[in-house]
């Protein structure tokens, strides 16, 4: 999850340069604190393991892959 959040930043700064002055100028604005992308996929994957079981997600009895753990190659086509 570490790494696709890294891709994720990477493309996000790519197709908006400004992103983090505008992040910084609406924190400011609502007196909120960033917190840096690491820290934050450090406490979802902490929220996610409470949840049973192994991570999985379900939606109408249908089930996704759980958002943790190691994957052969990015999913949706990959990064490029």
């Amino acid at each position: 999850m570490q790494i696709s959040a890294q891709h994720l930043e990477r493309s996000r700064d790519k197709y908006n340069p400004d992103i983090d002055n505008e992040a910084a100028q609406v924190a400011a604005a609502l007196s909120l604190r960033i917190v840096p992308v690491p820290d934050l996929v450090t406490r979802l994957q902490a929220a996610a393991s409470k949840t049973e079981p192994h991570y999985v997600v379900t939606d109408d009895g249908q089930a996704f892959d759980p958002p943790f753990g190691e994957h052969v190659e990015p999913r949706h086509g990959g990064w490029r």
